[in-house]
C-alpha cells in the first residue's frame, strides 16, 4: 500500500540492557538486525488534536485495513477511517463525535452481525452515560443502543471488554469503574443481563485496567483486575459455573501494603519468553511488574533488577514485535499530573533480556495515556499509535515503522473469527511454529486476541508475529474457548512475507 520509503535513523538513541530473570534466551536469532528503531510521524497535521486518551484499532468498514478510534478530553472524539494508508476523520458524519471527556473505548461485534460495534465510556459527566454504538454496516449514523440494553451507566469509566466469559459463542460485556463497583453483563441472544452479583466480579476497589485470559488452561477466561490508590489487585478465576473466585492473594499477585500514591494501572498480556504460556506485564504508579507464567498456574515477578522495573509512573503498555525478530517488544507510556516531561519507553526484547531503545522523536513525547500497535499500512511491520494528554503539545501521534522492506515483510498476521467470519473470539490464543533448514519445528511465539489494554481500550486487530530469518513457512495454531473447552484449529504451511492477514475460522 505504501511506496518506496527513505529510512530515517533517530539521533541520541538510549541503549541499556539488563538480564531478565527467568527468561529463555532461545537461539537468540534476530531477523530485524541490530539497527536502532526508526519511526516517522504519519499525517501529523491530522493527528494533531490535543487531549487524546484512549485509542483502539479496528476495521469498522470491513475493507481490509485498520481504522483508529481516539477519545479526547476537551474536544470531540475522532474515528480515523483508513483509506489505503491515508486517514480521514469520519466521526462527525457517523454521529460519533462526542465531546464529553472520554476515558474508554472498545470494539466488538456484540450483535454478531459481522461488523464491529463501538463502546465509548466517559468520565463523571452528568447526564452523559456510556454509549454502545451499533454499526449499521453501511452509510448513515450509528445508533446508541446502551439505554435499551441496560448498560447506559454513568461514572468514572475505565476498562471495557467484550469477551465470551461463559463460552456460549457470543460476546458478553465487562466494564470497570474508578469510583464504583465493576459490572459484568451476560449476552443472552443480543440482550444484556447484569450478572455482576451472581458472578462475584463486582470489585468495589478503584479499578483502572483489566485483562482476560485463560491463565489456568481450564477452558474459560479468567479476569485480572488492576486497582489504584493502594488498593490490592485481584485475579478472578472463572470456575466455569457462572462464578469467579479471587485467587490473587493465593498466587501472591495482590500486592498488599501499597501506599495511596501507588497502584496498578494497565495490564498487557503476551508470551514474552516464547515458552508457550502467557505472561502479564503491569504498568504501575511505582515499580512496574512482569508476572512470568511458571507453567503450573503460578506467576513470578521477573522485573526486579532489570530495566523493566523502573519507577516510570506508567499508565499502560502494549506488546509488539516492532523489529520482526521473533520476540515481543514492549512500549510503556507514562504520565504524571501537571508534569510534562515524563518520557515513554520502548523496551526491545533481546530473547531473554530487555534494552531501552526509545527513538529520540518518540522519547520526547511524555505524559501519555493510550498506546496501541498495528500494521496500518499493510507492509508487515507494526506501527505505533500513542495518545498524549498532558505533554506540551498534547497531541495524538501515529508513527510509521521504517524497517527495511525485506525485514518488514518477514511477518505473519492472523485474524481469528468464528465459523461465520465474525469477530467473537477475543481471548483466543495463537501460536506459530516454524523450522529453519536442518532443524525441527519449534515454537516461535504466542499471542492473545485482545481482551483489553492500551489504557482503557480494546482493539480488534489481527495478532502479529515477526519471523526469524531462514524460516519461509510456518504452522499456525489457534486455541479458542467454547463451552468450557480449549479447542484447536491448525493451519500448516503458511508462507512468510508481506502484510497479508491469514484468517482462521473457528467453528462451534
Amino acid at each position: 500500500m505504501s511506496g518506496r520509503r527513505c529510512r530515517v535513523l533517530p539521533a541520541g538513541v538510549l541503549l541499556l540492557a539488563a538480564a531478565c530473570a527467568g527468561g529463555d534466551a532461545g537461539d537468540g536469532s534476530h531477523a530485524g538486525g541490530d539497527a536502532a528503531p526508526a519511526f516517522t510521524r504519519h499525517q501529523p497535521d491530522l493527528f494533531g488534536a490535543d487531549g487524546a486518551q484512549p485509542n483502539a484499532w479496528g476495521d469498522f468498514d470491513n475493507d481490509g485495513d485498520l481504522d483508529l478510534f481516539v477519545g479526547f478530553r476537551g474536544r470531540a472524539n475522532r474515528l480515523y477511517r483508513n483509506d489505503g494508508g491515508t486517514f480521514v476523520d469520519v466521526a462527525p458524519e457517523l454521529g460519533l463525535a462526542d465531546e464529553a471527556e472520554t476515558r474508554a473505548a472498545a470494539w466488538g461485534d456484540y450483535d454478531a452481525d459481522g461488523d464491529l460495534d463501538l463502546f465509548v465510556g466517559f468520565r463523571l459527566t452528568p447526564g452523559m452515560p456510556n454509549r454502545l454504538y451499533v454499526n449499521p454496516g453501511g452509510p448513515g449514523e450509528w445508533v446508541d443502543v446502551a439505554p435499551s440494553l441496560g448498560i447506559a451507566l454513568e461514572g468514572n469509566t475505565r476498562q471495557p471488554s467484550f469477551v465470551d466469559y461463559d463460552g456460549d459463542g457470543d460476546l458478553d460485556f465487562f466494564v470497570a469503574f474508578r469510583e464504583q463497583a465493576n459490572r459484568l453483563f451476560r449476552n443472552d441472544g443480543g440482550e444484556y443481563v447484569d450478572v455482576t452479583e451472581r458472578t462475584g466480579v463486582g470489585d468495589p476497589r478503584r479499578t483502572v485496567g483489566v485483562a482476560w485470559f485463560d491463565y489456568d488452561a481450564d477452558g474459560d477466561l479468567d479476569l485480572f483486575v488492576a486497582n489504584q490508590n493502594g488498593d490490592e489487585d485481584a485475579f478472578f478465576r472463572n470456575d466455569g459455573n457462572d462464578h469467579f473466585v479471587d485467587v490473587a492473594p493465593e498466587l501472591g499477585m495482590n500486592r498488599p501494603d501499597r501506599g495511596d500514591e501507588f497502584g496498578s494501572v494497565g495490564p498487557a498480556v503476551v508470551d514474552h519468553d516464547n515458552d508457550g504460556d502467557l505472561d502479564l506485564f503491569i504498568a504501575t504508579y511505582g515499580p512496574d511488574v512482569l508476572w512470568e507464567n511458571q507453567g503450573d498456574g503460578t506467576f513470578r515477578d521477573v522485573a526486579p533488577g532489570t530495566v523493566l522495573s523502573g519507577d516510570y509512573h506508567s499508565t499502560t503498555a502494549a506488546w509488539g514485535d516492532y523489529d520482526n525478530d521473533g520476540w515481543a517488544d514492549l512500549f510503556v507510556v507514562s504520565y504524571l499530573s501537571d508534569v510534562a516531561e515524563v518520557p515513554d519507553h520502548l523496551f526491545r526484547n533481546l530473547g531473554g533480556s530487555f534494552a531501552v531503545t526509545t527513538p529520540a522523536n518518540v522519547l520526547e513525547m511524555g505524559a501519555s495515556h493510550g498506546v496501541a500497535w498495528a500494521d496500518f499500512d499493510g507492509d508487515g511491520d507494526l506501527d505505533l499509535a500513542v495518545a498524549n494528554n498532558h505533554n506540551p503539545d498534547g497531541t495524538h501521534h501515529l508513527y510509521r515503522n521504517e524497517l527495511p522492506a525485506d525485514v518488514a515483510a518477514r511477518a505473519v498476521q492472523v485474524s481469528v473469527v468464528d465459523g461465520e467470519g465474525r469477530w467473537t473470539r477475543p481471548g483466543a490464543e495463537v501460536r506459530v511454529y516454524g523450522a529453519s533448514a536442518g532443524d525441527g519445528p519449534r515454537l516461535l511465539g504466542s499471542r492473545l486476541l485482545d481482551t483489553g489494554g492500551g489504557y482503557c481500550s480494546q482493539g480488534a486487530a489481527p495478532v502479529h508475529f515477526g519471523i526469524p530469518s531462514g524460516i519461509e513457512t510456518v504452522d499456525v495454531e489457534v486455541t479458542f474457548l467454547l463451552h468450557g473447552e480449549r479447542r484447536t484449529e491448525r493451519r500448516e504451511g503458511v508462507p512468510v512475507g508481506g502484510g497479508a492477514v491469514v484468517e482462521i475460522r473457528t467453528g462451534g
